[in-house]
């Protein structure tokens, strides 16, 4: 709720534009559970202090039937119009801001871009999941993909709210992934309704037989059913979310260093997790205290989940199966343009796309973050990590940490007779 504050009083003072209202929020149960999780949930929030309540039917949302938690005065506001005024803000205020400069060999004393050396007192790496720690935090923490559909809805047809599912507890996946839904104004005509959900771990979809790309029906099926003022859906995309073991957000310093800081388990809450985030840290920098940053220290251990860390932990390794298993397709032959697959070429394991024009591009599979064997991502036209997340383009460039280098570049004369 201090993020939320923050943000509205940064837009108030630096002008931004940027659809920012208070909105009512509203957690109700998935089909799956039971009564008791939204009491529990009452219960933790009142221990909290927030000034929650129960309601006996679920406001903006007609066929669910039963209870929901209602929270007041949460935020909502359109993040890209946002970020743009912080920045013009930033800037303003004497600052600098290089994009596209990917930072390599990042260390206390500073790091690598563009083939400079940068020295800096303080780092923070605030890169969804860090690029600066190979093993540590990837150990607390795991990469989920979630989808999102943007449908459009007449103009004021839907009062502005939050809503929120208690996830899936039939799910094989430890974090019960859950709907969300929100709208943002469109049009004249037509406000659009956002919608999200249908969550699996990054790389993984084939686990529940359901690809990346299927995932958006059953999103629309979802939605659709609870929000008949549907019309039409204008947008779809899928994001990455980390979600750690205990559900609470790592911020502070990188464990086993003095001056390099994290911002990371974002679980869905990037918004307000990157705010105070850079509070916390920001404190922390300049030696003041800051009564939040025991709660969200990166070097605490989650102990009271330490079965679902064993599970995460063995989910994990038996992704280095994928080594000794086949691959997608028998041969590159079998791939259609605009196509890309795993495949086996003796010891090895090969990621190859086939463009649009029908040429082949060839890269080794091997995640270059930990050794993992990248999948295929038809939503995306991406190599995805099982493992940790790391994600490359059908080009083989990395996209998404932690890897920080491209997939290797395999020449197809090198290849004779093996694709």
């Amino acid at each position: 709720m201090a993020a939320v504050d923050w943000i509205e009083e940064t837009i108030r003072k630096e002008y931004i534009d940027c659809d920012f209202m208070r909105v009512d929020g509203y957690l109700f149960l998935h089909p799956t559970d039971k009564a008791e999780t939204l009491e529990k949930e009452l219960e933790a929030t009142r221990r909290a202090d927030l000034p929650t309540e129960l309601l006996n039917s679920i406001p903006g949302i007609e066929s669910e039937n039963g209870h929901c938690i209602h929270f007041p005065r949460q935020g909502q506001f359109h993040i890209m119009k946002y970020l743009n005024g912080l920045a013009k803000a930033f800037v303003e205020k004497g600052g600098n801001i290089f994009t596209s400069t990917r930072a390599t060999h990042i260390s206390e004393k500073g790091a690598t871009a563009g083939g400079y050396n940068i020295s800096a007192s303080s780092i923070v790496a605030a890169t969804n999941t860090p690029v600066n720690d190979i093993v540590t935090m990837h150990t607390k923490q795991f990469p989920y993909r979630t989808y999102v559909i943007a449908a459009t809805i007449p103009r004021n047809a839907v009062k502005p709210a939050l809503w929120w599912d208690t996830g899936d507890q039939e799910s094989k996946w430890i974090t019960a992934p859950y709907h969300y839904v929100r709208t943002q104004s469109y049009s004249d005509k037509f406000d659009l309704l956002i919608a999200g959900g249908e969550d699996h771990k990054t790389g993984q979809a084939d686990k529940e037989e359901i690809p990346e790309e299927e995932r958006y029906e059953k999103l629309i099926e979802w939605t659709t059913k609870r929000f008949t003022q549907i019309n039409d859906i204008v947008y779809r995309w899928s994001g990455q979310v980390m979600e750690p073991l205990d559900s609470m957000a790592f911020i502070g310093k990188n464990p086993g260093n003095d001056n390099i800081y994290i911002i990371t388990g974002d679980s869905g809450n990037g918004m307000t997790h990157g705010t105070l985030g850079g509070i916390i840290i920001t404190d922390m920098i300049n030696g003041k205290e800051n009564a939040w940053s025991a709660i969200y220290k990166p070097t605490r251990v989650p102990l009271k989940v330490a079965g679902n860390y064993i599970r995460e932990l063995l989910s994990m390794a038996g992704q280095y199966v994928d080594w000794i298993s086949k691959g997608d397709v028998e041969s590159a032959d079998e791939l259609q343009n605009d196509e890309g697959a795993i495949v086996s070429s003796g010891l090895k394991k090969l990621a190859v796309y086939k463009d649009k024009q029908g040429d082949l591009h060839v890269f080794s599979a091997t995640c270059p973050h930990l050794g993992c064997v990248v999948q295929w991502n038809a939503d995306e036209k991406t190599f995805d990590c099982p493992c940790h997340g790391s994600r490359f383009s059908n080009e083989g460039r990395v996209i998404n940490g932690p890897a920080i280098s491209d997939l290797k570049k395999i020449e197809i004369k090198d290849l004779v007779g093996s694709l």
